[in-house]
Protein backbone atom coordinates (compact mmCIF):
# COMPACT_ATOMS: atom_id res chain seq x y z
CA UNK A 1 0.00 0.00 0.00
CA UNK A 2 1.29 3.74 -0.70
CA UNK A 3 1.04 6.44 1.35
CA UNK A 4 1.12 10.25 0.95
CA UNK A 5 1.98 12.65 3.63
CA UNK A 6 0.60 16.47 3.90
CA UNK A 7 2.01 18.05 7.25
CA UNK A 8 1.36 21.85 7.89
CA UNK A 9 2.47 24.20 11.13
CA UNK A 10 5.77 23.82 13.06
CA UNK A 11 8.74 21.56 13.79
CA UNK A 12 6.60 19.18 16.73
CA UNK A 13 4.26 18.54 13.64
CA UNK A 14 7.15 17.76 11.20
CA UNK A 15 9.03 15.42 13.56
CA UNK A 16 5.20 13.65 14.48
CA UNK A 17 4.78 12.97 10.65
CA UNK A 18 8.08 11.77 10.34
CA UNK A 19 7.55 9.24 13.13
CA UNK A 20 4.15 8.04 11.74
CA UNK A 21 5.81 7.31 8.54
CA UNK A 22 8.55 5.45 9.68
CA UNK A 23 6.09 3.38 11.71
CA UNK A 24 4.06 2.41 8.48
CA UNK A 25 7.50 1.96 6.41
CA UNK A 26 8.44 -1.00 9.40
CA UNK A 27 4.90 -2.33 8.51
CA UNK A 28 5.82 -2.88 4.73
CA UNK A 29 4.03 0.41 3.56
CA UNK A 30 5.21 2.92 0.60
CA UNK A 31 6.01 6.37 1.19
CA UNK A 32 5.37 8.35 -1.94
CA UNK A 33 5.33 11.86 -2.18
CA UNK A 34 2.39 14.13 -1.82
CA UNK A 35 0.82 15.00 -5.54
CA UNK A 36 1.31 11.05 -6.44
CA UNK A 37 -1.37 8.84 -6.31
CA UNK A 38 -1.54 6.61 -3.04
CA UNK A 39 -3.84 4.13 -1.01
CA UNK A 40 -4.05 6.52 1.80
CA UNK A 41 -2.83 10.24 2.49
CA UNK A 42 -2.56 11.15 6.07
CA UNK A 43 -3.09 14.94 6.35
CA UNK A 44 -1.60 16.36 10.12
CA UNK A 45 -2.97 20.15 10.51
CA UNK A 46 -2.17 22.83 11.73
CA UNK A 47 -4.51 25.49 14.09
CA UNK A 48 -2.30 28.19 15.25
CA UNK A 49 -4.35 30.46 13.32
CA UNK A 50 -7.91 30.78 11.57
CA UNK A 51 -5.38 31.03 7.80
CA UNK A 52 -3.69 27.68 8.95
CA UNK A 53 -7.24 25.94 9.85
CA UNK A 54 -8.61 26.85 6.14
CA UNK A 55 -5.32 25.69 4.44
CA UNK A 56 -5.95 22.39 5.89
CA UNK A 57 -9.15 21.85 4.99
CA UNK A 58 -8.30 23.54 1.77
CA UNK A 59 -5.89 20.42 1.58
CA UNK A 60 -8.42 17.77 2.58
CA UNK A 61 -11.34 18.94 -0.10
CA UNK A 62 -8.09 18.85 -2.68
CA UNK A 63 -7.14 15.00 -2.19
CA UNK A 64 -10.86 14.12 -1.76
CA UNK A 65 -11.44 15.94 -5.33
CA UNK A 66 -8.23 14.37 -6.79
CA UNK A 67 -8.20 11.16 -5.50
CA UNK A 68 -11.70 9.91 -4.50
CA UNK A 69 -11.30 6.59 -3.94
CA UNK A 70 -8.11 7.10 -1.55
CA UNK A 71 -8.58 6.52 2.42
CA UNK A 72 -8.22 9.72 3.77
CA UNK A 73 -6.80 10.10 7.60
CA UNK A 74 -6.42 13.68 9.44
CA UNK A 75 -5.06 14.43 12.59
CA UNK A 76 -3.18 17.68 14.39
CA UNK A 77 -4.12 20.09 16.02
CA UNK A 78 -7.00 21.40 13.33
CA UNK A 79 -8.62 17.79 14.25
CA UNK A 80 -8.48 18.10 18.39
CA UNK A 81 -10.11 21.79 18.19
CA UNK A 82 -12.36 21.70 14.95
CA UNK A 83 -13.65 17.98 14.58
CA UNK A 84 -17.02 19.35 14.19
CA UNK A 85 -16.35 21.92 11.33
CA UNK A 86 -13.92 19.38 9.37
CA UNK A 87 -16.97 16.43 8.97
CA UNK A 88 -19.41 19.36 7.96
CA UNK A 89 -16.68 21.18 5.16
CA UNK A 90 -15.14 18.32 3.61
CA UNK A 91 -17.39 15.79 1.55
CA UNK A 92 -16.63 11.66 1.53
CA UNK A 93 -15.46 9.53 4.11
CA UNK A 94 -12.73 11.04 6.58
CA UNK A 95 -11.21 9.45 9.45
CA UNK A 96 -10.34 11.88 12.38
CA UNK A 97 -7.36 11.34 14.83
CA UNK A 98 -7.16 13.70 17.52
CA UNK A 99 -3.40 15.01 19.16
CA UNK A 100 -4.28 12.69 22.08
CA UNK A 101 -4.78 9.62 19.82
CA UNK A 102 -2.23 10.91 17.20
CA UNK A 103 0.77 7.98 18.55
CA UNK A 104 -1.86 5.43 17.28
CA UNK A 105 -3.16 6.33 13.89
CA UNK A 106 -0.90 3.86 12.46
CA UNK A 107 -2.83 1.13 14.69
CA UNK A 108 -5.63 2.98 13.73
CA UNK A 109 -5.50 3.17 9.96
CA UNK A 110 -4.10 -0.17 9.43
CA UNK A 111 -6.82 -2.17 11.23
CA UNK A 112 -8.77 -0.40 7.80
CA UNK A 113 -11.89 0.44 10.00
CA UNK A 114 -10.20 4.00 10.02
CA UNK A 115 -12.83 5.23 7.13
CA UNK A 116 -15.61 7.23 9.11
CA UNK A 117 -14.31 7.31 12.56
CA UNK A 118 -13.59 10.11 15.01
CA UNK A 119 -10.73 9.67 17.57
CA UNK A 120 -10.86 12.47 19.45
CA UNK A 121 -10.51 13.03 23.34
CA UNK A 122 -9.67 15.07 25.59
CA UNK A 123 -6.21 16.36 25.64
CA UNK A 124 -6.29 18.52 28.43
CA UNK A 125 -6.49 15.04 30.65
CA UNK A 126 -2.67 13.71 29.10
CA UNK A 127 -0.22 13.71 32.04
CA UNK A 128 2.46 11.90 29.32
CA UNK A 129 4.07 12.83 26.01
CA UNK A 130 2.54 10.67 23.75
CA UNK A 131 5.38 7.73 22.58
CA UNK A 132 6.77 8.76 19.74
CA UNK A 133 10.29 8.34 18.24
CA UNK A 134 12.13 8.79 15.11
CA UNK A 135 14.38 5.74 14.26
CA UNK A 136 15.96 7.81 11.29
CA UNK A 137 15.66 11.01 9.44
CA UNK A 138 13.61 11.17 6.35
CA UNK A 139 15.39 13.22 3.17
CA UNK A 140 17.33 15.45 5.73
CA UNK A 141 20.92 16.22 7.41
CA UNK A 142 19.35 18.04 10.53
CA UNK A 143 17.12 15.68 12.76
CA UNK A 144 14.60 16.84 14.42
CA UNK A 145 14.20 15.90 17.94
CA UNK A 146 10.68 16.46 20.18
CA UNK A 147 11.68 16.73 23.56
CA UNK A 148 8.20 18.44 25.04
CA UNK A 149 4.83 19.18 23.74
CA UNK A 150 1.97 21.22 25.49
CA UNK A 151 1.57 24.82 26.65
CA UNK A 152 0.78 26.00 29.89
CA UNK A 153 0.87 29.71 29.14
CA UNK A 154 -2.48 30.20 27.71
CA UNK A 155 -1.75 33.74 25.59
CA UNK A 156 -5.29 35.13 24.44
CA UNK A 157 -4.95 35.02 21.08
CA UNK A 158 -3.61 31.45 21.12
CA UNK A 159 -5.48 27.98 20.59
CA UNK A 160 -2.83 25.60 20.97
CA UNK A 161 -3.12 25.24 24.82
CA UNK A 162 -6.42 23.91 23.99
CA UNK A 163 -5.51 21.67 20.45
CA UNK A 164 -2.13 20.09 22.72
CA UNK A 165 -2.72 20.05 26.40
CA UNK A 166 -0.86 20.97 29.34
CA UNK A 167 3.34 20.87 29.10
CA UNK A 168 4.73 17.36 29.03
CA UNK A 169 8.38 16.63 28.79
CA UNK A 170 9.92 13.41 27.01
CA UNK A 171 12.47 11.49 29.97
CA UNK A 172 16.30 12.82 29.29
CA UNK A 173 17.07 9.40 29.33
CA UNK A 174 15.00 9.37 25.94
CA UNK A 175 16.09 12.68 24.66
CA UNK A 176 19.72 11.18 24.55
CA UNK A 177 18.41 7.51 22.66
CA UNK A 178 17.01 9.86 20.29
CA UNK A 179 20.17 11.76 19.21
CA UNK A 180 21.97 8.23 19.56
CA UNK A 181 19.90 7.30 16.73
CA UNK A 182 20.14 10.08 15.00
CA UNK A 183 24.36 10.40 15.66
CA UNK A 184 24.26 6.28 14.05
CA UNK A 185 22.82 8.03 10.58
CA UNK A 186 25.32 10.47 10.51
CA UNK A 187 22.73 13.37 11.61
CA UNK A 188 25.19 16.31 12.07
CA UNK A 189 22.77 18.43 13.80
CA UNK A 190 19.92 17.90 16.20
CA UNK A 191 17.18 20.82 16.12
CA UNK A 192 15.72 19.77 19.62
CA UNK A 193 11.59 21.49 19.41
CA UNK A 194 8.72 21.70 21.49
CA UNK A 195 5.62 23.36 21.63
CA UNK A 196 7.00 25.68 25.46
CA UNK A 197 10.37 24.17 25.20
CA UNK A 198 11.74 25.86 28.27
CA UNK A 199 8.91 25.22 30.31
CA UNK A 200 11.02 21.24 29.81
CA UNK A 201 11.47 18.64 33.09
CA UNK A 202 8.35 20.88 34.99
CA UNK A 203 6.16 17.80 34.88
CA UNK A 204 9.00 15.65 35.53
CA UNK A 205 9.37 13.75 38.81
CA UNK A 206 10.99 15.39 41.51
CA UNK A 207 10.57 18.47 39.09
CA UNK A 208 12.88 17.11 36.72
CA UNK A 209 16.29 19.04 34.58
CA UNK A 210 15.58 22.48 33.39
CA UNK A 211 16.21 22.75 29.91
CA UNK A 212 19.77 24.06 30.52
CA UNK A 213 20.63 20.84 32.50
CA UNK A 214 19.78 18.96 29.31
CA UNK A 215 21.51 21.25 26.89
CA UNK A 216 24.53 20.83 29.10
CA UNK A 217 24.21 17.08 28.96
CA UNK A 218 23.45 16.81 25.43
CA UNK A 219 26.65 18.75 24.52
CA UNK A 220 29.03 16.89 26.61
CA UNK A 221 27.52 13.71 25.28
CA UNK A 222 27.83 13.85 21.12
CA UNK A 223 30.30 16.75 21.04
CA UNK A 224 30.28 15.55 17.27
CA UNK A 225 26.70 16.51 17.27
CA UNK A 226 25.69 20.21 16.84
CA UNK A 227 22.74 21.41 19.02
CA UNK A 228 19.95 24.21 17.82
CA UNK A 229 16.73 25.29 19.65
CA UNK A 230 13.51 25.67 17.35
CA UNK A 231 12.57 28.51 19.57
CA UNK A 232 12.54 29.36 23.41
CA UNK A 233 10.36 32.29 25.41
CA UNK A 234 12.07 35.49 26.43
CA UNK A 235 11.15 34.55 29.96
CA UNK A 236 12.74 31.27 29.29
CA UNK A 237 16.12 32.74 28.60
CA UNK A 238 18.48 33.44 31.55
CA UNK A 239 21.95 35.18 31.83
CA UNK A 240 23.28 31.54 32.73
CA UNK A 241 21.75 29.99 29.93
CA UNK A 242 23.69 32.37 27.27
CA UNK A 243 27.07 32.59 29.25
CA UNK A 244 27.06 28.65 29.05
CA UNK A 245 26.05 28.78 25.89
CA UNK A 246 28.58 31.45 24.33
CA UNK A 247 31.62 29.07 25.38
CA UNK A 248 29.81 25.41 24.35
CA UNK A 249 31.29 25.36 20.74
CA UNK A 250 28.73 22.45 19.77
CA UNK A 251 25.31 25.05 20.45
CA UNK A 252 24.15 26.75 17.67
CA UNK A 253 24.27 30.42 18.45
CA UNK A 254 20.76 30.77 17.18
CA UNK A 255 18.42 31.87 19.37
CA UNK A 256 14.68 32.21 17.91
CA UNK A 257 13.16 34.89 21.06
CA UNK A 258 8.72 35.77 19.83
CA UNK A 259 8.56 39.04 20.62
CA UNK A 260 5.08 39.99 19.33
CA UNK A 261 4.56 43.20 20.09
CA UNK A 262 6.52 46.59 21.10
CA UNK A 263 4.17 47.85 23.30
CA UNK A 264 3.82 47.29 26.83
CA UNK A 265 0.24 47.79 26.64
CA UNK A 266 -0.44 45.00 24.07
CA UNK A 267 1.54 42.41 25.58
CA UNK A 268 -0.44 42.84 28.72
CA UNK A 269 -3.47 42.47 26.50
CA UNK A 270 -2.08 39.21 24.81
CA UNK A 271 -1.25 37.67 27.88
CA UNK A 272 2.44 37.49 27.88
CA UNK A 273 4.49 36.66 30.61
CA UNK A 274 6.76 39.85 29.65
CA UNK A 275 7.49 43.28 28.88
CA UNK A 276 9.20 45.58 27.00
CA UNK A 277 11.86 46.16 29.58
CA UNK A 278 12.54 42.47 30.03
CA UNK A 279 12.72 41.41 26.26
CA UNK A 280 15.43 44.12 25.31
CA UNK A 281 17.40 42.85 28.54
CA UNK A 282 16.85 39.73 26.95
CA UNK A 283 18.64 40.38 23.71
CA UNK A 284 21.08 42.69 24.85
CA UNK A 285 22.29 40.04 26.69
CA UNK A 286 22.27 37.34 23.81
CA UNK A 287 23.99 39.74 21.80
CA UNK A 288 26.73 41.48 24.25
CA UNK A 289 27.84 37.31 24.68
CA UNK A 290 27.40 36.19 21.65
CA UNK A 291 28.33 38.82 19.25
CA UNK A 292 28.02 37.01 16.21
CA UNK A 293 24.78 34.93 17.38
CA UNK A 294 21.39 34.61 14.73
CA UNK A 295 18.38 36.29 16.35
CA UNK A 296 14.94 35.68 15.55
CA UNK A 297 12.03 37.66 16.38
CA UNK A 298 7.92 36.92 16.03
CA UNK A 299 6.17 39.64 15.70
CA UNK A 300 2.18 39.90 15.22
CA UNK A 301 0.87 43.28 13.51
CA UNK A 302 -3.04 44.23 14.23
CA UNK A 303 -3.34 43.20 17.42
CA UNK A 304 -7.39 44.09 18.82
CA UNK A 305 -6.80 48.07 19.81
CA UNK A 306 -3.31 48.55 18.59
CA UNK A 307 -3.11 52.02 17.79
CA UNK A 308 -0.66 53.42 15.54
CA UNK A 309 1.18 54.50 18.65
CA UNK A 310 1.48 51.27 19.69
CA UNK A 311 2.13 49.51 16.29
CA UNK A 312 5.06 52.71 16.34
CA UNK A 313 6.48 51.29 19.33
CA UNK A 314 7.05 47.99 18.19
CA UNK A 315 8.55 49.76 14.81
CA UNK A 316 11.46 51.32 17.23
CA UNK A 317 11.70 48.61 19.58
CA UNK A 318 12.90 46.42 16.49
CA UNK A 319 14.67 49.17 15.12
CA UNK A 320 16.63 49.56 18.10
CA UNK A 321 17.40 46.27 18.93
CA UNK A 322 20.36 44.00 17.39
CA UNK A 323 17.80 41.30 15.89
CA UNK A 324 18.61 39.36 12.72
CA UNK A 325 15.52 38.22 11.22
CA UNK A 326 11.22 38.72 11.92
CA UNK A 327 8.70 36.75 11.63
CA UNK A 328 5.83 39.22 10.87
CA UNK A 329 1.89 37.94 10.14
CA UNK A 330 -1.13 39.86 10.67
CA UNK A 331 -3.37 39.50 13.56
CA UNK A 332 -6.34 36.72 12.74
CA UNK A 333 -8.83 36.26 14.92
CA UNK A 334 -9.11 32.21 16.22
CA UNK A 335 -12.08 30.90 17.56
CA UNK A 336 -12.22 29.60 21.27
CA UNK A 337 -9.81 32.56 22.34
CA UNK A 338 -9.57 34.71 24.86
CA UNK A 339 -8.59 37.49 22.01
CA UNK A 340 -11.84 36.20 19.82
CA UNK A 341 -14.25 38.00 22.13
CA UNK A 342 -11.65 41.36 21.52
CA UNK A 343 -13.66 41.30 18.15
CA UNK A 344 -11.59 42.57 15.09
CA UNK A 345 -11.90 46.36 14.90
CA UNK A 346 -8.30 46.62 12.90
CA UNK A 347 -8.92 46.55 8.93
CA UNK A 348 -7.29 43.75 6.99
CA UNK A 349 -5.78 45.85 5.03
CA UNK A 350 -4.50 47.92 7.61
CA UNK A 351 -2.75 44.60 9.57
CA UNK A 352 -1.38 43.58 6.16
CA UNK A 353 0.44 46.69 5.90
CA UNK A 354 1.77 46.77 8.70
CA UNK A 355 2.88 43.38 8.70
CA UNK A 356 4.51 44.23 5.45
CA UNK A 357 6.38 47.36 6.85
CA UNK A 358 7.66 45.21 9.89
CA UNK A 359 8.75 42.51 6.91
CA UNK A 360 10.71 45.23 5.10
CA UNK A 361 12.41 46.16 8.29
CA UNK A 362 13.01 42.50 8.77
CA UNK A 363 14.80 41.97 5.34
CA UNK A 364 16.98 44.88 6.01
CA UNK A 365 18.32 43.62 9.60
CA UNK A 366 19.01 40.10 7.81
CA UNK A 367 20.70 41.52 5.22
CA UNK A 368 23.26 43.82 7.63
CA UNK A 369 23.47 40.56 9.71
CA UNK A 370 24.55 39.16 7.03
CA UNK A 371 26.94 41.40 5.56
CA UNK A 372 28.53 41.62 9.68
CA UNK A 373 29.14 37.95 8.57
CA UNK A 374 31.63 38.56 5.43
CA UNK A 375 34.93 37.73 5.39
CA UNK A 376 34.82 34.95 8.50
CA UNK A 377 35.61 31.49 7.74
CA UNK A 378 32.36 29.11 9.19
CA UNK A 379 31.69 25.59 9.77
CA UNK A 380 29.02 25.37 7.23
CA UNK A 381 26.54 21.89 7.11
CA UNK A 382 25.70 21.12 3.27
CA UNK A 383 22.18 19.99 2.87
CA UNK A 384 21.28 19.79 -0.87
CA UNK A 385 21.93 21.26 -4.25
CA UNK A 386 20.41 24.75 -4.87
CA UNK A 387 17.56 24.39 -7.52
CA UNK A 388 17.88 28.14 -8.96
CA UNK A 389 21.86 28.49 -8.69
CA UNK A 390 23.24 24.80 -9.43
CA UNK A 391 25.37 25.30 -6.64
CA UNK A 392 25.34 23.43 -3.31
CA UNK A 393 23.50 24.79 -0.42
CA UNK A 394 24.17 24.72 3.59
CA UNK A 395 23.61 26.34 6.81
CA UNK A 396 26.23 27.93 9.40
CA UNK A 397 25.66 28.05 13.13
CA UNK A 398 24.31 31.07 13.21
CA UNK A 399 21.91 30.12 10.92
CA UNK A 400 22.93 31.66 7.42
CA UNK A 401 22.23 30.42 4.36
CA UNK A 402 25.62 29.72 2.43
CA UNK A 403 26.14 28.20 -1.49
CA UNK A 404 28.95 27.30 -3.12
CA UNK A 405 30.44 25.70 -6.01
CA UNK A 406 30.24 21.91 -6.04
CA UNK A 407 33.18 20.32 -5.42
CA UNK A 408 33.75 16.45 -7.95
CA UNK A 409 32.67 15.02 -3.99
CA UNK A 410 28.98 15.31 -2.35
CA UNK A 411 28.71 17.61 0.15
CA UNK A 412 25.31 16.42 1.23
CA UNK A 413 25.70 15.74 5.05
CA UNK A 414 29.27 17.15 5.28
CA UNK A 415 30.80 19.77 7.79
CA UNK A 416 33.23 21.69 5.89
CA UNK A 417 34.63 25.27 6.43
CA UNK A 418 33.17 27.99 4.31
CA UNK A 419 34.69 31.89 3.76
CA UNK A 420 32.16 33.53 3.38
CA UNK A 421 33.11 36.01 0.20
CA UNK A 422 29.87 37.60 -0.85
CA UNK A 423 26.11 38.79 0.37
CA UNK A 424 23.40 39.09 -1.88
CA UNK A 425 19.98 37.32 -3.20
CA UNK A 426 18.52 36.99 0.16
CA UNK A 427 21.87 34.58 1.28
CA UNK A 428 26.06 34.18 1.46
CA UNK A 429 28.06 32.69 -1.47
CA UNK A 430 31.69 31.64 -0.42
CA UNK A 431 34.77 29.20 -0.89
CA UNK A 432 35.00 25.79 0.15
CA UNK A 433 38.25 25.45 2.09
CA UNK A 434 39.46 21.82 1.94
CA UNK A 435 40.45 21.25 5.43
CA UNK A 436 37.32 19.30 7.51
CA UNK A 437 35.56 20.52 10.60
CA UNK A 438 33.45 17.62 11.33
Amino acid sequence: MQISFYTLGCKVNRFESDAIAQEFENLGYEIVPFGQKADLFVVNTCAVTSRASYQSRQIMRRIRRTWPDARLVVTGCDVQTGSQEILEKVPGPICLVGNDQKHRLVELAASRECCMEVYVGEISRASRIAPMHTTRPIGRTRGLVRIQDGCNSFCSYCIIPYARGRSRSLAPELVHRQVRILKEYGVKEAVLTGIHIGAYGEDLPGNGPSLLNLLKQLCQSFPDIRFRLSSIEPTDVTAEMVAWASSTPNFCPHWHVPLQSGSDVILARMNRHYNTSIYREKIRTIRSLMPNACIGVDVMAGFPGEDEREFQQTVDLLEELPVTYVHAFPYSPRPGTLASALGDPISKHEKSERAKIIRILGERKKQEFYSSQAGRVLPVLFEQTDKKTGMFRGITPNYIPVLVKPPEFSLKGTILPVQITEIRDNGAFGILKTKKVG
